[in-house]
């Protein structure tokens, strides 16, 4: 039986402690054990975390490859997951329990192509307003600024089609998820804050080098140079 949801969680060098405390905030969803798959996938396997994390639930599954970036790994997670609905999730950070339960109650009772719901930077926090709105994934484009971040949707796996996340590219998410979103029919706007984004300093985000900043920028460049390219006209 085909899970509801499958939560690919990328994993690069994390400290476990948070690469636990992560998988810990899903496995305490309203999910039963055939609803929900949770998909480890460690890049670079360095530090081989396949026995830790499987000991947490058999709802874990661990995929090891060789260090390639985010955008690969994510791939490995579409590829060997198995989820009605996909879900990613950092291995730093983490889902908000009471505010995500809303957004797996909408997946059941909806089966709309995508869910988008908002982010908070306090953990345990308020979970906002229990409001919902439905629009086309184009006209989200059309009437808002384009929310990037891939792990700000729950997205059904046959909308993607041959999408994928392009390799090397920093800010990957901003040439993924306008692509993704011309695809999404259905698309609900759910105003809680259901994820958890963890502000660490030493991440790539944060990396302040002038070799980094010199690769974001011909990298956003690159990003804006291939959504021109492609045939359509929105983007």
């Amino acid at each position: 039986m085909k899970p509801l949801i499958s939560f690919v969680v990328t994993y690069y060098n994390e400290p476990y402690a948070l690469l636990r405390a992560c998988i810990e905030s899903i496995l305490a969803l309203n999910l039963s054990s055939d609803e929900a798959e949770i998909l480890v996938v460690e890049d670079g396997c360095e530090h081989k975390m396949q026995d830790k994390v499987c000991s947490l639930s058999p709802l874990v599954g661990y995929v090891c490859q060789e260090h390639a970036g985010l955008s690969v790994a994510r791939n490995t997670g579409i590829s060997c997951s198995h989820g009605e609905y996909i879900q990613f999730v950092d291995a730093d950070d983490c889902l908000e329990p009471s505010a995500y339960n809303a957004v797996l109650d909408h997946l059941r009772s909806r089966r709309d192509d995508a869910v988008m719901f908002r982010m908070t930077t306090k953990q345990g926090g308020k979970s906002g307003r229990l409001t919902a709105k439905h629009i086309t994934g184009k006209d989200f484009l059309q009437q808002h600024n384009l929310r990037a971040a891939a792990w700000g949707y729950a997205f059904k796996r046959d909308v993607l089609g041959s999408l994928r996340f392009s390799p090397g590219l920093l800010h990957e998410d901003e040439l993924f998820t306008p692509q993704l979103l011309l695809r999404v029919k259905t698309l609900c706007l759910l105003d809680v804050k259901a994820y958890f984004y963890r502000q660490r300093e030493g991440t790539i985000t944060h990396a302040k080098s002038p070799e980094m900043v010199g690769k974001r920028l011909d990298d956003i460049f690159s990003i804006i140079m291939t959504l021109r390219s492609l045939e359509q006209p929105l983007l």
